[in-house]
């Protein structure tokens, strides 16, 4: 079931029988995946041991398919022979590496092949991002905030959502609607527990933002009048240091309602595990007590293995963005 390969010194070695058990980490809010082995590393009865090395390149496969490709990062010894291995994707390069840029007349697809190609970060499918950004200066910034930077300029201009991750060795760069799987967690199938709570802790029924100096001072206000009536005045109010105008004030005030006028939902689950669902990836859950039958992102995932079994335990964002499922 599970498949580990240590690739050194240009020859591959197979240490599956040696993994005792792994887990696979990943985040919306971080860059690179990560695989933690526990090996028992001992050349006592019939075990065999192995020298593993940073730098080492580590594959790990389940049920035959690939799940992480990355370098081997930290090696920890216990007095067990216990070994514990961490293993990052291809991403680590780009958050480890820093370098100066500007750019003119660039798209943000452009800007990651040129990154890519020097620092010699191997890429496979890099999607079109379409929009042209003007200029781009960035002065000793991480290769990944670079790119991350672009990518948000890219999503303000087009309300275009883009997703960076690597597999199989290779970088890849894909709209994130494009990274849906039609996965359905569903109790009483493979849903195994769940956490669900609301929150009224950062939610505001008005903004009221202020700029400008004391001699020329405007404000622009926002407001959620359902949320206000249910829940009375939540002011959220901001000094805001930006050269905006009247209706550039407004407008923010505006984003800032949608984003801060509605009740904060915090869902995670844990489930009967599924490789593909991963970070950045979209699934239904089908929950009877809660009433919900809807599609979330995945913003963080942990993929257990031992022996034969696979779990995962999952944190969710609500999204509109998905079609109803339909069971």
């Amino acid at each position: 079931m599970m498949e580990v390969y240590c690739v050194k010194d240009n020859q591959t070695y197979d240490v599956s029988s040696m993994v005792q058990d792994a887990e696979i980490k990943g985040s919306k809010y971080k860059t690179a995946r990560s695989l933690t082995l526990k090996v028992l590393n001992t050349s006592k009865g019939l075990h065999g041991s192995f020298k593993f090395e940073e730098g080492n390149t580590v594959v790990f496969r389940w049920k035959q398919q690939e799940l992480l490709r990355g370098v081997l990062w930290k090696v920890g010894k216990d007095k067990s022979e216990t070994d514990s291995l961490t293993i990052y994707d291809l991403m680590i390069y780009l958050l480890k590496n820093t370098e100066t840029y500007v750019f003119t007349s660039k798209k943000a697809s452009d800007i990651a092949k040129i990154i890519c190609s020097d620092f010699g970060i191997p890429i496979g499918n890099i999607a079109d991002t379409g929009y042209v950004i003007p200029s781009l200066v960035c002065d000793g910034k991480t290769l990944y905030d670079i790119i991350m930077q672009a990518l948000e300029i890219t999503r303000k201009q087009t309300g275009v959502n883009y997703y960076l991750y690597s597999d199989k060795g290779l970088l890849f760069l894909v709209r994130r609607v494009e990274q849906i799987r039609r996965w359905v967690i569903e109790d009483g199938v493979n849903l195994i527990d769940y956490n669900y709570e609301s929150s009224l802790e950062d939610t505001f029924t008005r903004v009221k933002l202020v700029a400008g100096e004391k001699d020329k001072t405007i404000i622009a206000t926002a407001e959620n009048g359902e949320l206000q009536k249910k829940f009375g005045l939540l002011q959220y109010y901001e000094k805001v240091s930006d050269n905006l105008n009247q209706s550039q004030l407004t407008e923010r005030a505006n984003q800032i309602i949608k984003q801060k006028g509605r009740v904060d939902r915090q869902f995670s689950i844990s489930a009967l595990g599924l490789p593909d669902v991963i970070s950045g990836t979209a699934i239904y859950v089908i929950e009877s007590n809660l009433n919900i039958k809807k599609g979330y992102f995945v913003e963080e995932d942990s993929h257990n293995f031992k022996g034969k079994e696979h779990t995962m335990n999952l944190k969710l964002s609500e999204t509109d963005k998905l079609p109803e499922v339909s069971v």
